[in-house]
């Protein structure tokens, strides 16, 4: 796994997942092989390749195929009307070969953030240009990105709104209530916290969980696997 902030690579992962949803946008793609992939309305197909919006249920059986995942949180962009293109069913050959050797002989990060760009490039044609969020929301997030966990209440006095309608712009423009979108973040820093040494128990408690157990609820309700399936993963971070 390489790590950045509002990205990650999963390289390798050929773990079965429940049905799940999280706040990042998910490129999913069979190196070698196909995955099966479930959606809500009951049906199953094989695939090579596939993107799920901030939100959107889904459920995949990487089929021993060798997988490679990419997680891009929006930040500050609206995605309500951003329209993307029918992704294509394969990268070009050069990149898929540089993701296998990614995942064969691991690379260091300034190595690996190149083969990001061009996979975003190459799927979510006009995704830096997404508009963005309503300005308050925005201004939230990024109170909450520079100065960590702030409450409902503290934003919606700073941005001088009620905290009823902070609470209802905030689940408007990004998709998450507010209590679920710090649940987010906290997992996020515990992976972060898994790559710089910790264990999964220092990693909960560092993150603010009350404890691996509930850290490991979140995680799976959230990415559909238990957070130990990390153990098998190397985890390189900024």
């Amino acid at each position: 796994m390489y790590l950045w902030r509002g990205r990650a690579l999963v390289l390798g992962v050929d773990s079965d997942s429940t049905p799940h949803a999280h706040h990042a946008l998910q490129l999913s793609l069979a190196l070698e092989g196909t995955f099966r992939l479930s959606l809500p309305d009951g049906s199953t197909r094989m695939a090579t390749a596939d993107l799920f919006l901030p939100g959107q249920p889904h459920r995949l059986a990487a089929n021993g195929a060798l997988m490679a995942h990419l997680f891009i949180d929006p930040g500050q962009r609206s995605l309500a009307d951003w329209r993307r293109d029918e992704i294509p069913a394969a990268l070009p050959a050069d990149l898929l070969a540089a993701l296998r050797a990614a995942w064969h002989a691991p690379l260091a990060l300034s190595a690996c953030e190149p083969l990001v760009a061009q996979w975003q490039d190459a799927w979510l044609p006009g995704f830096d240009r997404a508009p963005v969020l309503d300005s308050r929301i925005a201004q939230a997030l990024a109170l909450l990105a520079e100065e960590g966990e702030l409450t409902a209440e503290y934003l919606a006095d700073t941005l001088q709104l009620s905290q009823s309608r902070f609470s209802h712009l905030f689940s408007q423009h990004t998709g998450l209530p507010f209590r679920r979108y710090v649940l987010w973040m906290r997992l996020l820093a515990a992976v972060a916290q898994l790559g710089r040494g910790g264990n999964l128990t220092t990693a909960a408690h560092a993150a603010g969980f009350a404890d691996l157990a509930h850290m490991s609820r979140v995680f799976h309700a959230t990415f559909g696997v238990v957070p130990s399936t990390l153990s098998r993963v190397a985890i390189v971070a900024a």
